[in-house]
């Protein structure tokens, strides 16, 4: 009876293991490294947009959950007079990448607001505050329904394909972006070969996957999209090709911070 109920625990346990978030699942060993940082070109054709910067800072706890502080910050190419982005955006997300709380600036019915959402998944509830930057009279604190067990803002469907970019299947994400719902087809294509880019010497073996944005997320994004993952533990996006406002664009890593692969110094 003893070894009966000791196997019943193991089994138990082995079941949890098995079910655990795709972040720390089997053959998945993809891990979120606290202090990484990568940084990256945007090219529209020969022309250089801007630059992106996506940083794991730290963690915290929030209700006794604890969170990953991812930033992503995008800066235009100051040269350029048709286009004027100079954003930061703070995303919270656990261990199954879904989004907790979520600060931005964003362009509503055109004002500039502050915001915070705060996403309560015990109470179903989604909690917002906007401060109008110009006018910081002008609030609006509202709530709303929140319909879905997982939602993933931008950033954290970043990490979400990468913890899953090793897996051969399509899937789709309920994403968040001022204020609205919409969704984002992503199929996983598994490895894909050596992909070679400017910042490094050689070519790196990478996943690969497509899809499609069903919504208006961050900088216009919509549409078909590609995007190419270094294989190692952290799984960085070495390229993307992305539909924005301006058209279609490429993104490509070009710096970096943290970053354990063998092959990089």
């Amino acid at each position: 009876m003893k070894m009966k109920i000791q196997s019943l625990i193991i089994g138990i346990i082995l079941l949890a293991f098995a079910s655990y978030p795709a972040a720390q699942a089997g053959e998945n060993d993809f891990q979120i490294a606290i202090g990484e940082e990568f940084q990256y070109k945007v090219s529209w054709s020969f022309i250089r947009l801007g630059t992106l910067k996506l940083e794991v800072a730290d963690t915290v706890r929030m209700d006794g959950t604890l969170l990953y502080h991812l930033k992503l910050n995008m800066d235009s190419n100051p040269v350029l007079f048709f286009v004027n982005i100079h954003s930061v955006y703070e995303t919270f997300i656990d261990e199954m990448l879904r989004v907790h709380l979520f600060y931005a600036n964003e362009r509503i019915d055109n004002i500039l607001y502050k915001t915070e959402y705060r996403f309560d998944y015990v109470s179903k509830l989604i909690h917002i505050n906007m401060t109008d930057i110009k006018n910081p009279s002008n609030t609006i604190i509202d709530t709303q329904p929140l319909s879905h067990q997982a939602l993933f803002d931008g950033t954290g469907m970043v990490f979400y394909a990468r913890a899953n970019a090793h897996k051969t299947e399509a899937d789709t994400l309920t994403a968040y972006f001022e204020a609205k719902y919409g969704k984002v087809s992503i199929n996983f294509k598994g490895k894909k070969g050596a992909q070679k880019i400017d910042a490094l010497q050689k070519p790196m073996p990478t996943y690969f996957i497509d899809g499609e944005v069903h919504m208006k997320a961050i900088a216009g994004l919509s549409g078909p999209f590609k995007g190419w993952f270094v294989i190692d533990s952290q799984r960085p996006p070495l390229i993307a090709e992305l539909k924005v406002f301006i058209g279609s664009v490429k993104v490509e890593l070009e710096d970096w911070r943290g970053w354990n692969h063998p092959g990089v110094k």
